[in-house]
């Protein structure tokens, strides 16, 4: 399982992000771009359950450890961002991806795991049962795309950045982007997002370990 971790943005809970690869004392955390938005301080927090949801979670919290991040890599083409912790004790397994989202079915059964209440200052980390509805593949342009994965499955704005987990095996198949919204609402990258909706979109993972790479070098190369 995924160990996902609030993310905190001046100063401020906005969603979710998890441990998608180490080296050496490099952390990778992923979570959803748009949280970050203009953002010049970022933070991931350790909550004492330290993000094992199988683990008992004690609640409400007065203090949560945090670690300053910074971030690394982002591609707006997919709504991902890659957060780096950096000289950090901390420890974490790392989930498996797709490396295909060609892999992923429709009625496939998936867990959404993260903190869907987080901007209202919840640390209380869920797993939501749900399947995979349709699959998409988004044309930005002429020959962009993006393959995503349409969930039935209602997700709130501290849901964004969850890692979309394949139940019978544990790979990370997906990262949570939104919601369906009706027209005119708020929209991001020409997504629209924050809507009441059992519509939720997850960009699928298969990009994610080509970024932590990219991730990895620059941070060699600020060294």
């Amino acid at each position: 399982m995924a160990i996902v971790l609030p993310i905190v943005v001046d100063d401020k809970l906005c969603g979710s992000g998890f441990v998608a690869g180490t080296k050496d004392k490099l952390i990778a955390v992923v979570t959803a771009l748009h949280l970050l938005g203009n953002g010049r301080e970022y933070k991931v927090l350790l909550p004492p359950h330290l993000g094992d949801v199988s683990m008992f979670q004690r609640y409400p919290l007065q203090m949560v450890d945090a670690l300053p991040a910074i971030l690394a890599i982002t591609e707006p083409l997919v709504d991902l961002a890659i957060l780096l912790l950096i000289d950090t004790a901390f420890q974490s397994p790392v989930p498996k991806f797709i490396s295909n989202p060609k892999v992923v079915g429709i009625g496939e059964e998936v867990l959404i795991v993260g903190y869907p209440f987080a901007p209202m200052g919840s640390f209380l980390e869920t797993v939501e049962p749900c399947s995979i509805s349709a699959l998409g593949n988004r044309m930005s342009g002429e020959f962009s795309q993006r393959y995503e994965f349409i969930i039935a499955h209602q997700t709130h704005s501290g849901s964004s950045g969850s890692p979309v987990i394949r139940r019978k095996d544990g790979v990370v198949c997906g990262v949570v982007r939104g919601c369906l919204a009706p027209p005119n609402t708020l929209s991001i990258a020409n997504m629209p997002i924050g809507s009441d909706s059992n519509v939720t979109y997850a960009s699928s993972s298969h990009v994610i370990p080509p970024l932590i790479d990219k991730a990895f070098e620059i941070a060699g190369i600020l060294k």
